[in-house]
């Protein structure tokens, strides 16, 4: 058995290739439909249901639930631990200063197993910073829906919208300071120009646990 906690999911394709090497997938977000998604408990009853019917890695997307949840709470009180978590655009909406990129770090700590691993994609301000710079020396030679699309990028991932902002910057150096002074995770590595959402702003850090706490 191998389980996949996606944390902060968002659209999702449950059906994706991308899941096929998991026995149990979990999906977590707080958007998520009520009429088509389970509550904490009960998502822990489903896999436990899944467990005791015997699904296993023959049949690896078998077991799949959409848990509506913030993903504190979601952390804090569910029971099972998981093999890998995947964090895709939710780390910039956590606090540095206020200490909730430390606490998400630990508490993913807490609910993943000695050997897990840790993914996560967030935009690389050292790519946002060049296309500012790009866009103040050639803006003028960009068509209008370039222009449009330049600014959008950049404000949506810098700042994002009144109700979900941005809440700390990323860049290759800020994530091992933010993730490595924690201690219980390190990293792996580090794609500095990963193309996601059909943008090529992001990158993509991977993390395991120290050998020591293995």
């Amino acid at each position: 058995m191998k389980t996949l906690l996606n944390l902060g999911a968002g659209k999702i394709d449950i059906n994706s290739s991308r899941y096929q090497s998991y026995t149990h997938v979990v999906h977590v977000d707080r958007y998520f439909d009520e009429k088509n998604s389970k509550t904490i408990s009960q998502t822990e009853e489903y896999i436990s249901h899944a467990n005791l019917s015997g699904i296993n890695a023959s049949n690896p997307t078998t077991s799949c639930a959409c848990c509506k949840s913030d993903i504190f709470e979601f952390l804090d009180t569910f029971r099972y631990k998981f093999d890998d978590v995947i964090s895709e655009r939710i780390f910039e909406h956590m606090e540095y200063v206020g200490g909730e990129i430390g606490r998400l770090i630990e508490a993913i700590n807490m609910i993943t197993l000695p050997h897990a691993t840790l993914t996560i994609v967030v935009p690389n301000a050292i790519k946002l910073s060049k296309m500012i710079l790009d866009y103040e020396d050639n803006a003028e030679n960009m068509s209008i829906k370039d222009q449009l699309n330049t600014k959008l990028i950049i404000n949506s991932e810098l700042q994002n919208c009144k109700c979900d902002p941005h809440a700390s910057t990323w860049s290759p150096r800020l994530a091992r300071e933010y993730i490595e002074s924690e201690g219980s995770w390190v990293i792996d590595s580090i794609d500095e120009n990963y193309h996601f959402a059909n943008r090529d702003i992001y990158m993509k850090i991977v993390c395991k646990k120290p050998k020591e706490n293995k």
